[in-house]
This record gives structure tokens, C-alpha cells and sequence, in this order.
């Protein structure tokens, strides 16, 4: 009869202890003890490798052309709406992911046309820009990985493309212009806000972080050249930012 009792209370604790671990993983999760998105309580979980990071940005951009830019589009911010593709090459320990990449924006302004030689409006006129960067980027992440700081630091620079377009009907002029673009960004990662729902997204869709960002950058589009000068000595971008 002992060995009996024996057996049935093993068996009791067998069945129990999964659910026990569950439960203080539920626990940890529900109490916020999760900070960042290094899910480091949970050792069940483990997070699938990161290779890229895809960002979209929508922020204010003026041409420094001087006063002309001014004068004719009157302060206009654009806006500049585009998106990023940053390929990870290799992590520096402890740091963060040396990235290569890619990014696509566009701009447009609007304000009166003038004739030349003379503060007579004629119609509208306008200049549009369609941007294209080459980067190398350095995402510090240190902090969100190995602190439970969920605060991302990123350094870019890379040559800077612009095809732009100027006037309107048959006055239309077209060109290139060419510089070096470098920006700046700080990152807040929101899996501490709902760390299920994070790792959920990471599971079906192999989203490992969510961020929100602010960035500052310059170029120096055809600021050298003979071209149209498109860059700018300060401009500013905010989005949203997935890697996976």
C-alpha cells in the first residue's frame, strides 16, 4: 500500500511541475520582469537570428541651395517620405551588427512660379527629388541586449544619390546631383511594452524587434559639383523600424 502512495504522489509531481514552470514564465511575463527584448527569464524561448532591419520614415527636408529655395517654396518641408533595408554583416560583441544598406525616398515641392527677371507670378512650379543612399551602418544594440535598456544607437554614411525634376510643362528641367550622406539615429524598441505579443510576432512572423526612431542627417548633394545643390546641412526623419 505504501509503494502505492509512493508511485501516485511521483506521478502527481510529474504531471505538476510543467505547469509550475508555466506558470512563473506567465508570471514573469505579466509582472513586466521582461525588460528590453532579451527574454531572458524564458528558458524555453530562444529568439530567431537576426539578418536585417527594414525601416519606413516620413520627415521635413530643404535643399541648401540657398535663398532661391526660399523664395520661391516658401519654407516648404516636403515632406520626404521613404524606407531603409540595413543588411547585417557581422556583430561586433557586445556592440551591435555592422549592416549594409539601401534606401529609396522621395520629395516634392510646390510654390509660384516666377518670370524671369521680374517678382510677377506666373502659374505654379514645383521640384521633385528621388533619393537613393548606399550605406554602412552600425546599430549599437548593447544596451537593449545586455542591459535591459531598450534604447538603439545607429551610425550611417554612404554616398547619396538625387534625380530631380524643376518646373512645369514645357519649362521642365531634369538632372543628377551626387554627395555623402551621414545621419544619425536613436532607437526605442517596444517589445517591453507587450513581451507575448513580441515573441509572438517573432515566432509567426520572424519579427524579432519593434522600434520607434528619431533621426538627424545631412548631405552633400551636389554641393561640390556643377549640379543642383539637393543636399541639406540638417534634415530629420521619424518611423518605425522591424527587424527580423
Amino acid at each position: 500500500m505504501r509503494s502505492f502512495f509512493l508511485c501516485g504522489a511521483a506521478l502527481v509531481a510529474l504531471a505538476l511541475h510543467p505547469t509550475s514552470v508555466s506558470a512563473q514564465q506567465d508570471a514573469a511575463l505579466e509582472d513586466g520582469s521582461i525588460v528590453g527584448s532579451t527574454f531572458a527569464v524564458d528558458p524555453l524561448w530562444v529568439p530567431t537570428p537576426e539578418g536585417f532591419t527594414f525601416e519606413l520614415r516620413v520627415g521635413g527636408y530643404q535643399p541648401s541651395f540657398g535663398g532661391q529655395f526660399d523664395t520661391v517654396f516658401q519654407g516648404d518641408l516636403g515632406p520626404m517620405i521613404g524606407a531603409e533595408l540595413d543588411v547585417h554583416i557581422w556583430r561586433v560583441p557586445y556592440l551591435g551588427p555592422l549592416a549594409a544598406g539601401v534606401s529609396f525616398a522621395w520629395a516634392e515641392w510646390d510654390g509660384p512660379g516666377r518670370i524671369v527677371g521680374s517678382d510677377q507670378e506666373s502659374g505654379r512650379t514645383g521640384l521633385s527629388l528621388i533619393n537613393f543612399n548606399a550605406l554602412l551602418v552600425w546599430r549599437i544594440d548593447g544596451l537593449a541586449r545586455y542591459v535591459d535598456v531598450p534604447l538603439i544607437l545607429t551610425g550611417k554614411v554612404g554616398p547619396d544619390f538625387g534625380y530631380w525634376e524643376s518646373g512645369e510643362g514645357s519649362t521642365t528641367g531634369t538632372g543628377f546631383s551626387f554627395g555623402v550622406r551621414w545621419a544619425a539615429q536613436i532607437a526605442l524598441e517596444l517589445d517591453f511594452l507587450e513581451p507575448r505579443a513580441a515573441r509572438r510576432l517573432d515566432d509567426e512572423w520572424g519579427i524579432n524587434h519593434t522600434e520607434i526612431f528619431f533621426e538627424a542627417f545631412g548631405s552633400t548633394m551636389g554641393e561640390h559639383m556643377t549640379q543642383l545643390e539637393l543636399g541639406t546641412s540638417f534634415a530629420w526623419a521619424v518611423g518605425l523600424g522591424f527587424t527580423f
